[in-house]
């Protein structure tokens, strides 16, 4: 009995040592070393950093809630009421929005500041904004 228990605990450890071998050299063959490796190429990041002047006109004739900033801002809005009929300047980098705020200060409507805009509009119902 005791020479039938040292067997199979000796099989049992051969097992656990042959599958454990077998599987560190599957790896090793799945994921090549690094330095074998080419470098793969990157692109260049994003700025969006560049500052921009854009002019911001409301086309209705009613004050309208309005954010500008980063979009990670538009989680806590910072509100900025624009007068109806009017034109603004907002100091702004590129990558940032502005958007139309509802009551309960959820954007409605946003445009994103990309490189060459130079002009927000706000429509006449004051439900979209677009930028040029």
């Amino acid at each position: 009995m005791k020479n039938v228990l040292k067997l199979s605990a000796l099989a049992l450890t051969f097992n656990l040592i042959g599958s454990t071998a077998f599987a560190q050299n599957e790896t090793a063959t799945i994921y090549p070393k690094a330095t074998a490796m080419e470098e793969a190429p990157t692109a260049p990041a994003a700025t969006g950093n560049k500052p921009v002047i854009i002019t911001l006109r409301n086309a209705a004739e009613k004050s309208v809630a309005v954010y500008a900033g980063p979009k990670e801002g538009l989680k806590e809005p910072k509100v900025n009421v624009v007068g109806g009929l009017s034109k603004n300047i907002l100091y702004l980098n590129e990558n940032d929005a502005v958007c139309l705020l509802t009551v309960d200060k959820r954007p409605s409507a946003c445009t994103i500041i990309k490189p060459g805009i130079s002009t927000v509009e706000i429509n006449l119902s004051a439900n979209a904004i677009s930028s040029k």
